[in-house]
């Protein structure tokens, strides 16, 4: 593996006049009085090294602003790589979003032989999941990234594909399989942060609704609800719940069921785990009841974000969708290219979001 490095400065001279000047592991491992197979441990993090060798190290690298250089190592590799994305539901707003990062990974690392292959099901699809990770066992792959199914089976071919070296990531909903690394938001404490926020604008002795979308295999969002009602259950006990409404994704039979709700009971606050809650805000708006029932929900997806703007949402959270895409590419591709270990789940920001900050998220 080549192990070349721009450097921005050299130890002892003017940053200037040593822009252009080539730094090698061997500079770095002469300057801290250590072979380079510490400085190789001490920048991948692994192996055995004491605290104050690393420390010596780091300062080292500092000094001597050594930046990995992805292409030398690519070209050291000479090989390209094959990323595989497996979602579904392109044609809602959300994941439109999801796939805007999956492509902007995709592009930022394809110079340096990547590929990246897109698999997106029409819906929510047990079979259809387990038949693509299947192929990308059989088409050997580097490395997955996928939203997985709660399902024994689709764990089962997960762990397959783990050990058939392929590196598994998987983002905005997190499963038990044989994993690297989730990417995406706590989605329990996403849940209670509504909660506490539902909380803290309904009135005294509300009447509230929960409407919870209708996703077989998925636990994120029932996740969200838990976490929700614990929050909320301690801190508003005067608020009394009128019931928990299921609903198919998409939203139409959200938008029939909050109409048909709240035009034949008193409803005085309404939470939604997903991005229905817009469809949500539609039916409360073409009611007229856009200033008398509190409106919390998550994502903020233009059909959202017109609903926030227009004051009928009180409260949406964030995910960060575009982010979510992105890492779980990029974490690959870093893994792959310049052998970067994949540790630690990566959770995204838990963007509470009002109309008076909308411009500022």
């Amino acid at each position: 593996m080549l192990s070349n490095v721009i450097v921005s400065k050299k130890k002892g001279a003017h940053p200037q006049t040593k822009m252009n000047n080539i730094v090698t592991i061997n500079d770095v491992a002469e300057a801290a009085g250590v072979g380079k197979g510490t400085v190789d441990r001490v920048l991948h993090n692994r192996g055995r090294v004491s605290e104050e060798t690393r420390k010596r190290v780091l300062k080292c690298i500092e000094e001597l602003g050594y930046k990995p250089n992805t292409a030398a190592r690519m070209l050291a590799k000479r090989r390209i790589y094959k990323i595989a994305v497996i979602y579904h539901n392109k044609e809602i707003e959300f994941w439109r979003q999801v796939e805007e990062g999956v492509i902007e990974a995709a592009e930022e690392y394809k110079q340096m032989g990547i590929v990246v292959d897109q698999f997106i099901l029409p819906q929510i699809d047990i079979d259809g999941q387990l038949a693509l990770i299947d192929q990308v066992i059989e088409r050997k792959y580097d490395g997955l990234a996928i939203v997985p199914y709660c399902s024994p089976k689709i764990s089962e071919a997960l762990s397959r594909a783990a050990a058939k070296k392929i590196q598994v990531i998987t983002f905005n909903n997190d499963e038990e399989c044989g994993r690297a690394c989730y990417v995406g938001q706590d989605l329990l404490q996403s849940g209670r942060t509504a909660g506490k926020l539902m909380g803290m604008i309904a009135e005294p002795d509300s009447r509230y609704a929960v409407f919870l979308p209708i996703v077989e295999g998925m636990s994120a969002l029932y996740n969200r609800y838990i976490g929700f009602r614990e929050v909320l259950d301690a801190n508003r006990k005067d608020m009394k719940l009128i019931g928990v409404f299921s609903c198919a994704q998409e939203g139409e039979q959200a938008y029939e069921k909050a109409k048909a709700l709240i035009q034949r009971e008193k409803v005085d606050a309404i939470y939604a785990s997903n991005g229905i809650v817009a469809n949500i805000a539609q039916a409360v708006e073409d009611l007229g009841y856009s200033q008398k029932i509190k409106l919390v929900g998550h994502d903020l997806t233009d059909f959202v974000v017109k609903y926030i703007e227009s004051g009928t949402i009180n409260v949406s959270i964030g995910q960060e969708a575009k982010k979510q895409g992105y890492i779980a590419v990029e974490k690959l591709c870093r893994n792959l290219l310049m052998d970067e270990e994949i540790t630690g789940d990566v959770y995204t920001k838990i963007v509470v979001t009002v109309k008076e900050n909308l411009a500022y998220v």
